[in-house]
């Protein structure tokens, strides 16, 4: 009773707090949701209103490009350029010809009316001057000794240095500019005959800017490269801006805006054919969303949701509230060793199903605990078989150690030296389960066997150690994984050859892996017996070392345990030599 009314008590807070919770969420979510709403309304509409600024914008950069073009390409103006006199018949001057083709393709543009001032200038030092600020012939000199003349005339495109005030002695106090410098270049030659200098006033964006409805608490920005303006009845005004979550890529798109730390949210749009970038803030939702209306829609909502869980929390006791009691006693009784199951506890729903698992554990256990029970017994059989298999190591050596001393009284030193190779042999298979030992170790035991063979054999073969690296004799590999190599180069490739064979044992290093080559100048071994050799592996255990070891048996522990990278390579010609070369990871 005291678990069921614990459970009882922990549901009937749970589903207050929960129902706490979720009208607190709940009227969060719709006031976000709200405010989300106005907000995106007013993004749909800066955005198209800024898409129409923009592209009106676009269209102006693209009718001035045309008039900076028709300047280097038409005839009469790049012959005024070139600095070309009149000809012999004709007494009207080049230069107002040029004046005239300029001063209609400025007229016929839409430019017109924002451009202020308009310096075209001859490699000969003439000049036209044209827009709605009038200059003198002091202009060409003033603009000459501007100090970013050279920069935006020498550059290899359109440069946008921002707004500059005009110095020139016709302009309002005041006032700024635009400035544009491009060289005028003849088409044939590619020589520069002149120069051109532009002053854009600034009401080529300004104008655009007035013509379309500002929302409100809304500011414009114009932004070129790392300057920026705000837009103040009518006017530019230089500012400093941080812009924050602004992506280039994109054409459009949402990011934070700092200014004189007021910090707002805004929207920009870069034009397609100038590195400028129109930015406009958005209204604040607060101040176009009001509470009581939210009120008015949330209240009624929150009734319902806490009605809905009081219902909701009588029916979690009938549903759940028991059974999990009777579940849990069924728990305590598994744990008090008690592990007899329940059949009412496996009921059609969800509980049933746990109920169910929880009887299926029961069986499990008591399963397992008999199991358990057999592999100590079947544990304990291993340790007594092992103690067993001891004894005959010792009595092995027992016997070496006395055929050896007789050995030594009677005088047989080949004997004595082949039995203390035999038994260091012996004594390091019984003495180390481990499967791995280092390069240097193994080696050891290969000098060991050598010495055994070298008796057998006599002097029919030779052998040889090359180490590339002395570090790498640490390196861990399979223990008795040389013998057999060695052993077949022995039997099988040098025992039938008439002439003394050498064997050749090369240790090197080849990227982060060990490479050893053993290679002999026996009969060599045919391909398709190479193939045979590879193509298939037995299992080996540490007590078949000798038994059944082999080149197969070798590659497919190392495959097994390193991956197919790794293993054995043979490479072979009949009656020449045989080289077998063995893959490891270097470890240590």
């Amino acid at each position: 009773m005291k678990l069921l009314h614990t459970l009882k008590m922990k549901m009937i807070l749970l589903c207050t707090i929960t129902s706490i919770f979720l009208s607190l969420l709940l009227s969060y979510q719709i006031y976000r949701f709200m405010h989300k709403s106005f907000e995106r309304e007013q993004i749909q509409t800066v955005n198209y209103n800024l898409d129409l600024i923009a592209s009106n914008i676009e269209r102006e950069l693209d009718n001035l490009y045309q008039v900076i073009l028709f300047c280097s390409t038409n005839i009469e103006i790049s012959r005024f350029a070139s600095g070309m006199k009149n000809q012999a018949y004709t007494s009207y001057p080049i230069s107002m010809t040029a004046y005239e083709q300029l001063n209609a393709k400025i007229f016929n543009s839409s430019i017109e009316n924002y451009i202020n001032k308009i310096i075209l200038v001859s490699k000969t030092g003439e000049f036209i001057i044209q827009g709605k600020s009038y200059g003198i012939n002091k202009d060409v000199e003033i603009c000459r000794n501007l100090p970013y003349f050279d920069a935006l005339l020498n550059a290899s495109d359109y440069e946008w240095i921002g707004l500059q005030p005009e110095l020139f002695s016709s302009s309002r106090p005041g006032t700024s500019s635009l400035p544009i410098i491009r060289p005028l270049i003849n088409s044939s030659t590619g020589a520069i005959n002149g120069w051109l200098y532009i002053a854009l006033d600034p009401s080529f964006v300004a104008g655009k800017l007035t013509s379309h409805p500002q929302a409100f608490d809304s500011t414009y920005y114009w932004m070129i490269e790392n300057k920026a303006y705000r837009y103040d009845n009518g006017n530019f005004v230089e500012t400093h801006l941080c812009i924050q979550d602004a992506s280039p890529s994109d054409t459009s798109s949402l990011l934070y805006l700092t200014e004189n730390e007021d910090n707002k949210k805004a929207l920009c749009i870069s034009t397609r054919n100038a590195p400028w970038m129109l930015i406009q803030t958005l209204p604040d939702p607060k101040t176009l969303f009001s509470y009581n209306e939210f009120e008015k829609i949330i209240i009624p909502y929150i009734l319902i949701l806490l009605i809905s869980f009081l219902v909701l929390g009588y029916i979690l006791k009938r549903t759940v509230s028991d059974p999990v009691t009777k579940i849990s006693c069924q728990i305590d009784s598994i744990s008090g060793g008690n592990f007899t199951t329940d059949s009412s506890l496996e009921t059609s729903d969800e509980f049933g199903h746990i109920g169910k698992g929880i009887n299926v554990m029961s069986m499990s256990i008591q399963r397992l605990m008999n199991q358990q029970l057999e592999t100590e017994h079947e544990k304990r059989q291993l340790e007594l078989d092992n103690l067993q298999n001891q004894i005959s190591p010792h009595f092995l050596y027992n016997t070496l150690y006395t055929i050896k001393w007789m050995a030594i009284i009677q005088n047989a030193p080949g004997i004595t030296e082949m039995l203390d190779s035999l038994t260091q042999i012996m004594k390091n298979i019984s003495k180390n389960k481990n499967s791995k030992i280092t390069l240097r170790d193994e080696l050891e035991l290969l000098n060991h066997y050598i010495t055994i063979q070298r008796y057998r054999y006599g002097d029919s073969f030779s052998y040889s150690l090359e180490v590339e690296n002395e570090e790498l004799l640490n390196s861990l590999i399979f223990k008795f994984s040389l013998q057999p190599l060695i052993e077949n180069a022995i039997f099988h490739g040098l025992s039938t050859k008439k002439q003394p064979g050498q064997i050749r044992l090369c240790v090197k290093k080849e990227q982060s892996d060990l490479i050893i080559i053993i290679t002999d100048n026996g009969i060599g071994i045919s391909q398709r017996e190479i193939n045979r050799i590879l193509s298939t592996a037995e299992d080996i255990t540490e007590e078949q070392i000798f038994k059944k070891i082999g080149l197969k048996n070798i590659n497919r522990r190392l495959q097994l345990e390193y991956g197919e990278h790794y293993g054995i390579r043979i490479r072979s010609e009949l009656n020449q030599f045989t080289e077998v070369t063995i893959r490891y990871p270097i470890m240590f």
